[in-house]
């Protein structure tokens, strides 16, 4: 259960004092993070720079035993940024933060509140990508389907008995084009037969 001390619940009640929400999508690539604002403007907090961006999420609330079931975040997709995220990486199962910080106290970097989520299930239009994110992926550590299907990105791990590349180079960004440049695209553990549509859905 979340607990907000003296100082954070006196912000949060102050008229003039609106929640900034910055959110954090971790390692997308298999390396390396997003970070996005609701705000009107970018965002810097504890030295990380939140870029503005149209994002919004349905209000957290909890279930009677004090733990947050489920929460979908809406991420404008008219720029087809997001969209181009979908097609390369597959985003399930990926940790997502969501931090609660106040405009007139960002230098106070211990004062916040922060959910962490990962991402059970994700669509998309041309005008939005709806993240369905959960608290618990998966509470016995299993991952159903075992095979994810992704037409541009290789499930298997770089050097693997599967993946099969034993040359010099010491990373992978999973994509086919990668495969391709490592000579290695007929072990390339993705489906590039799956068709292309503007529609996802997982």
């Amino acid at each position: 259960m979340r607990t907000l001390d003296a100082d954070f619940i006196t912000e949060k009640d102050k008229q003039e004092n609106q929640p900034i929400f910055l959110y954090t999508l971790y390692e997308y690539d298999g390396s390396n993070n997003l970070y996005y604002t609701s705000y009107t403007t970018d965002i810097t907090f504890d030295g990380v720079t939140y870029s503005k961006f149209p994002i919004t999420h349905e209000q957290v609330t909890e279930n009677t035993t004090g733990e947050i079931d489920e929460v979908k975040v809406t991420v404008g997709n008219v720029s087809r940024l997001i969209q181009a995220y979908l097609e390369t990486y597959d985003l399930r199962s990926k940790k997502v933060s969501i931090k609660t910080v106040w405009a007139n106290d960002l230098a106070d970097t211990d004062n916040y509140i922060e959910d962490i989520y990962y991402i059970d299930s994700y669509s998309a239009d041309q005008n939005n990508v709806t993240f369905k994110l959960t608290s618990k992926y998966d509470v016995l550590n299993l991952e159903l389907p075992t095979r994810k299907y992704s037409r541009n990105y290789c499930c298997w791990k770089f050097k693997s008995t599967e993946c099969g590349y034993s040359g010099g180079e010491t990373e992978c960004n999973k994509t086919l084009t990668r495969c391709r440049e490592l000579g290695n695209q007929q072990r390339f553990g993705g489906f590039p037969s799956i068709p292309t549509r503007r529609i996802y859905t997982r």
